[in-house]
C-alpha cells in the first residue's frame, strides 16, 4: 500500500486532516490525534488533534500512555507483533483500565484505535482514531486493514519533516518560560510565552507559513509542556528535551525541576530556538544521516575544513567531501554555507 498523499501539507494540521480523510476510507472515525514524536528522546515533537480529547482527559492519558505499568502502554506497539491496539468502553470490564476507561466515558468515547507508526526500526509517531459511545466499536477486519496502513501512514509523516529543507525556527525574541505545577498545570508563564505561539503555532486556517493569532493556552503548545513535563517526571535527572518541529522551523522545549524546596514537584519549561547541536542527533535519525556522516558534519560545524577532517577522522578528502555531499543533499541545502546559514550556525573554530 502507497503512502497516503499528504505531500501538499504545509504544516501538521494539514498533513492530519488529510492522513485522516485517507484513513477514513478504510477505517472510518469520528475523531483523531496525529503525534509526531522526537526521535531521540521520544517526546511529543508536534501534536494535531480533531474531535479528540480535551486537554484534561489529556494528562491523564499522557500517564497512561507511556507508564509501564498501564494496561497497555503505547511503545508496547512500537516493538510488538501489531502496531495496533484497540481499546474500548463495552462490557462489565473495560479491557483498557479503569481510569482510561472513565476518562473515555467522560469524552463522550466509545472506542479508541492506537496505530504506532515506526520507520526501519525507529519510532517516529502515532495516530489515534476514535469512535463516539454509542456507536460500532471497530472490527477485526478494520485493525487488519489499519496493520496494513501503519507502514505507508509513517512513510508520510516522516515525509513532512525530513521531506523540506532544514530550518531553524527564525526566530531572535528571549525564550519563553512556563511554570508547571505539581499537579501538571500551568502555573505561571513569561510574557515571551505568547510571541512564541505566535511565531510556533500559527491558526489553522491563516495564510500558509504566515502567523496567525494565538492564545497562552494554545492546545498544541500546552500538549508539549505536559508531554516533556510527564517524560521529565519520569527521567532519573528530573529533565527532558523536545525537538519541536514547526512548519516554520526547529525549536526546542527543555523541563528541568524547581530546585527551592518550597516548590518541589514544580517544573520549568524553556522554549527557545534549537540550537545545531541539540538538533543534530534528532536530524541524523530523521534524516537518515549516517553515523559516519554525522560525525564529519559535527567537524564541519567545529569549523574545520574537509582535509582536516579527514586527517582528524583518517579518511580521504574524497570520502569526507562524498558525505558532505550526501548529507547537504538529504538536508535540502546546496553546501556548507548554506547548512551554517540554515541553522544560523558560527563555527566555533
Amino acid at each position: 500500500m502507497r503512502a497516503p498523499d499528504a505531500d501538499d501539507a504545509t504544516n501538521a494540521a494539514e498533513l492530519g486532516a488529510a492522513l485522516s480523510v485517507e484513513i477514513g476510507r478504510s477505517v472510518p472515525h469520528d475523531g483523531y490525534h496525529l503525534i509526531g514524536l522526537d526521535p531521540v528522546s521520544g517526546t511529543i515533537s508536534f501534536h494535531v488533534t480533531r474531535h479528540g480529547y480535551g486537554m484534561g482527559a489529556r494528562r491523564v492519558l499522557n500517564e497512561e500512555y507511556w507508564r509501564t505499568g498501564s494496561t497497555l502502554p503505547f511503545p508496547a506497539l512500537f516493538g510488538g507483533p501489531t502496531p495496533v491496539a484497540v481499546l474500548g468502553t463495552a462490557g462489565d470490564v473495560p479491557p483498557c483500565g479503569v481510569r482510561l476507561h472513565e476518562v473515555m466515558r467522560a469524552e463522550g468515547l466509545g472506542c479508541e484505535m492506537r496505530i504506532a507508526l515506526s520507520v526501519g526500526g525507529l519510532a517516529c509517531g502515532g495516530m489515534l482514531l476514535l469512535r463516539a459511545r454509542g456507536g460500532r466499536p471497530f472490527s477485526d477486519t478494520e485493525i487488519a486493514r489499519a496493520e496494513r496502513l501503519a507502514a505507508p501512514l509513517a512513510v508520510a509523516l516522516r515525509r513532512f519533516v525530513a521531506g523540506r529543507p532544514l530550518r531553524l525556527l527564525p526566530y531572535e525574541g528571549p525564550p519563553g518560560v512556563v511554570v508547571v505545577g505539581r499537579d501538571d498545570t500551568v502555573k505561571a508563564a513569561s510574557p515571551g510565552v505568547q510571541d512564541w505561539l505566535y511565531e510556533c503555532l500559527p491558526a489553522p486556517g491563516g495564510p500558509s507559513g504566515s502567523p496567525g493569532p494565538a492564545k497562552l493556552d494554545h492546545e498544541a503548545l500546552i500538549s508539549s509542556v505536559c508531554n516533556i513535563t510527564a517524560t521529565a517526571r519520569r527521567a532519573p535527572d528530573g529533565t527532558a528535551v523536545t525537538r519541536m518541529f514547526t512548519a516554520r522551523g526547529w525549536a526546542l522545549l527543555h523541563a528541568q525541576p524547581l530546585c527551592s524546596a518550597e516548590r518541589a514537584g514544580e517544573m520549568v519549561i524553556t522554549i527557545q530556538t534549537a540550537t545545531a547541536e541539540a538538533l543534530l542527533p534528532a536530524v541524523a535519525a530523521g534524516y537518515g544521516i549516517t553515523p559516519r556522516e554525522r560525525e564529519v558534519v559535527r567537524h564541519a560545524l567545529e569549523g574545520l575544513a574537509a582535509k582536516n577532517i579527514a586527517r582528524r577522522l583518517e579518511l580521504s578528502q574524497h570520502t569526507v567531501n562524498d558525505h558532505l555531499g550526501a548529507v547537504y543533499r538529504k538536508l535540502g541545502v546546496s553546501g556548507r554555507e548554506e547548512l551554517f546559514a540554515c541553522l544560523r550556525h558560527r563555527p566555533t573554530r
